[in-house]
């Protein structure tokens, strides 16, 4: 065992409820998770607050507050029909807000100390995408929690999970610590239904151009490639045993496989989601390009958006939104 901690289980779950879509179940799934961790669960709506209210209002005759209160009033009494049916065994609570949606959900999940948000992907086109939409895409780089984008129809709850880990060296201790809070939290989920836990790393070898350059031996580079794969795999597999020497009883998962892959992130990971079958993509977002707040790179939002299960993204630790300072 390790002296770290483990990832804590979620306590103050936000549930994104878009009230005017009655197939959306961001609820359902957020309450199922408030159950089986014992968590305070809340539901947001957020009435996007357009620029025109007060023009509306001055040809309409009426006050703008009296715009907004009434679509306040409208957003609670679609909440409250939707926390009905699980009145019975949950305790749920109400927020409404108006505003642009994603700085509504951060700025509710900074103000309240949210530890996770659950919202229903939304489309990206009308040919069935999903995932970053403008919603959706601030969410994943700015929110401080893990956010939680389920898919319509997804399996509910996960039976097969997917952690994606980074073990280039190039962030060393961030990767490392950006690492391990993917494989708890994945673990985490996992132990709750008993699902199969499998964790990827996608590698290259990113010097093979520069040592056939300056060698004509074929050997040097089959010994560079050989080299550069065992060493990714002795990282995965060492990732892969301390996670089960990690593991609580509370958090334990039917399996554990890792996968080894050489090849591009943005196909790899979509190509081992089909695969497999998963139901649930743990994937992090780290800090690459040097702007605070920005930490969602362009190979992340390429596989983000080549997936067709739901994805949960994690933050590095010590992460700041923007929105924190406004």
């Amino acid at each position: 065992m390790t002296d770290r901690p483990a990832a804590p289980p979620f306590s103050n779950i936000l549930a994104v409820c878009d009230i005017a879509d009655p197939n959306a179940d961001s609820l359902a799934r957020a309450a199922a998770l408030a159950r089986e961790n014992g968590a305070r669960l809340t539901a947001l709506a957020v009435g996007d607050d357009h620029a025109d209210i007060h023009q509306l209002a001055r040809f309409a005759g009426v006050d703008a507050a009296d715009i907004q209160a009434g679509m306040m009033d409208a957003l609670e009494a679609g909440l409250a029909e939707r926390i009905a049916p699980f009145a019975g065994d949950l305790e749920i609570g109400i927020e409404t807000r108006l505003g642009r949606p994603f700085r509504e959900i951060i700025g509710d999940v900074i103000e309240n100390g949210r530890d996770l948000v659950v919202k229903m992907a939304e489309p990206f086109d009308h040919k069935h995408r999903y995932l970053f939409t403008s919603t959706d895409q601030q969410l994943l780089r700015k929110c401080p929690c893990p956010v939680w984008l389920a898919m319509p129809g997804a399996a509910q709850p996960p039976k097969t999970i997917l952690a994606a880990v980074d073990l280039d060296d190039e962030n060393g201790p961030a990767d490392e610590a950006l690492n391990r809070i993917i494989i708890d939290t994945a673990c985490r989920i996992a132990a709750l239904n008993g699902a199969t836990l499998h964790i990827t790393h996608v590698w290259d070898a990113p010097a093979e151009d520069l040592v056939r350059r300056w060698t004509n031996d074929p050997d040097d580079v089959r010994r560079y490639l050989d080299a550069t794969e065992d060493g990714r795999r002795k990282a995965l597999d060492a990732l892969a045993r301390q996670a089960k020497a990690d593991m609580t009883v509370d958090a334990m998962p039917a399996a554990i496989v890792p996968h080894l892959a050489r090849g591009r992130p943005r196909d790899v990971i979509p190509a081992h989601v089909e695969a497999m079958g998963i139901d649930l993509l743990v994937i992090g977002t780290l800090v690459r390009t040097g702007i605070p707040g920005m930490i969602i790179g362009n190979t992340a939002e390429d596989v983000l958006n080549a997936i067709g299960c739901s994805v949960l993204t994690v933050k590095p630790p010590g992460y700041v939104s923007p929105l924190e300072h406004g």
